[in-house]
């Protein structure tokens, strides 16, 4: 909580420090993009009553999806388009006589997008089926006794010794029981401006509340399902899952680490634990010219093909293709809660292609997790800047130096290659200069050209990871440098030079 908390307010102080020198007006909206390549996501945001949302650079109304409605404001949630890479862009809010049209609802247990076909699971609150229209395949196991994205809550294991609570090869194992959800309802199913949204309520053992809801793209080729779970408190042993049974018998099995892919039946030592899985942003299983990958978003934990069951497998063999996201456990005397209640949120993202394509999916996990952020403009904000709106106006920085930025949109950094991560860009630990570090996930050796518009580098260095100069890099006269980047490789670069 702490950590949240801190991390918002370095946030907010960093968009507002940002927002001082953009001239713009009160009520503007400033959407920022921390990641070093142009992207749209949406944007939550809360809205006075009576006013709409205007792109600043076409002049034209913003399609919102109203979320909640409070006494004098709308909570609201729309698409923000090609945000500038490591850049912002600006939307004002201004009146209308017109409020936002409410959602449409649509019968049936359905959702449609250009890309999926989805049969919703009224009893489960889960998913029947998704029918992949590009690949023309049903990705979803019917023969599996799990829906998908349904959750599940295990007992057993309280009975001591069991090898679910140590590992053990004389130990019995544990008897465990797999409690599904049920009496589950479809709430709605609606139309918004980015696509479909379901929303559906069950219920499960220790569990009385799980409330789930699915969006479908219009313009992405993805699925979201987030479950909020409201969960008993007992000192029972116990575990709980949300289960992806994808279509498939005995598939490739890969997921993300910090910098790289696993193969977990090729790519681990002997006597690495084969039960369960720590995903950095995605797992993706592959057969038959089909790829399915699910992004555990807050859990990281994964099990393949069943869940933990205290085998202690030596090897990983032949699994099906589900996925269980290990959502919360108790099983663990040693640094552990004995219980655990309270409210959760579990946020999942499905997509499908004919094969994994790791950088891709990298990509698209980093968009995940860094949402776009959004600072809007009060009166106060900018009472002691002269600056009209819609104009280019050199404001002070920190008053000593002058910043020229835009009124409309405006990157920060420019990267030649969309495999490339811009992990950090801070003040470098000694105070010599600016550190950049950039993650590979392109999987080979090339150059990749850096360049930032607002700092005159005059030097650069090749540094290790504790920023200690090891090899010179040249800066071309436009303020471009390159560097050589091998596969999954972090590189630190240090630049000095004066801000523009």
């Amino acid at each position: 909580v702490s950590a949240a908390a801190q991390a918002d307010f370095v946030t907010r102080r960093s968009m507002e420090d940002i927002a001082d020198v953009i001239p713009v007006g009160t009520g503007s909206i400033i959407v920022f993009n921390s990641l070093n390549w142009k992207r749209s996501a949406s944007v939550v945001i809360d809205l006075d009553k009576g006013q709409e949302i205007v792109d600043s650079a076409t002049n034209q109304p913003v399609p919102t999806e109203v979320l909640s409605i409070g006494n004098a404001f709308r909570h609201i949630r729309f698409t923000a388009q090609e945000v500038p890479a490591l850049g912002y862009k600006v939307y004002s809010a201004r009146q209308t006589s017109s409020e936002s049209p409410a959602p449409k609802s649509e019968p049936g247990p359905t959702l449609e997008s250009p890309y999926y076909k989805v049969q919703l699971d009224a009893e489960t609150g889960a998913v029947r089926s998704i029918y992949d229209k590009q690949l023309n395949r049903e990705l979803v196991n019917q023969e599996s006794p799990y829906r998908f994205g349904e959750f599940l809550y295990v007992t057993g294991g309280d009975k001591i010794p069991n090898t679910i609570q140590q590992y053990d090869r004389v130990s019995p194992k544990p008897d465990l029981a797999i409690h599904p959800a049920e009496k589950g309802k479809i709430v709605s199913v609606e139309r918004t401006p980015s696509g479909q949204v379901a929303h559906l309520e069950s219920t499960a053992l220790n569990t009385p509340s799980i409330k789930t809801e699915i969006r479908l793209f219009d313009a992405e080729k993805k699925i979201e399902l987030v479950d909020d779970v409201d969960k008993t408190e007992v000192l029972s042993k116990e575990a709980a899952y949300f289960a992806f049974p994808f279509d498939m018998k005995n598939p490739q099995f890969q997921y993300e680490i910090q910098n790289g892919v696993v193969d977990p039946a090729k790519d681990l030592y002997a006597g690495a634990g084969y039960e369960w899985f720590t995903a950095q942003h995605w797992v993706s299983v592959q057969q038959d010219g089909i790829s399915g990958t699910l992004m555990p978003l807050d859990a990281p934990l994964v099990t393949l093909g069943d869940i933990n069951r205290g085998l202690w497998p030596e090897k990983f063999g032949e699994r099906a293709g589900t996925v269980f996201s290990y959502a919360m456990n108790n099983y663990w005397f040693t640094n552990y809660r004995a219980s655990q209640g309270g409210h959760f949120t579990f946020h999942y993202v499905v997509t499908s292609a004919p094969s994994t394509n790791p950088s891709v999916l990298s990509r698209m996990g980093w968009e995940e997790i860094t949402p776009l952020e959004a600072n809007i403009v009060t009166s106060q904000d900018k009472a002691a800047i002269n600056a009209g709106q819609g104009q280019t106006t050199s404001v002070p920085q920190n008053r000593n130096s002058q910043v020229s930025l835009d009124a409309k949109q405006q990157g920060f950094l420019d990267v030649d290659d969309p495999n490339v991560l811009l992990e950090t860009l801070k003040p470098a630990e000694d105070g010599n200069g600016t550190i950049m570090r950039f993650l590979d996930f392109g999987g080979t050796e090339r150059k990749v050209t850096v360049r930032i518009p607002y700092l005159h580098a005059d030097h650069a260095w090749q540094t290790d990871a504790v920023e200690r100069n090891q090899a010179p890099l040249s800066i071309a006269a436009d303020g471009q440098l390159q560097f050589t980047l091998h596969p999954n490789e972090i590189v630190t670069i240090r630049v000095t030079g004066q801000e523009n």
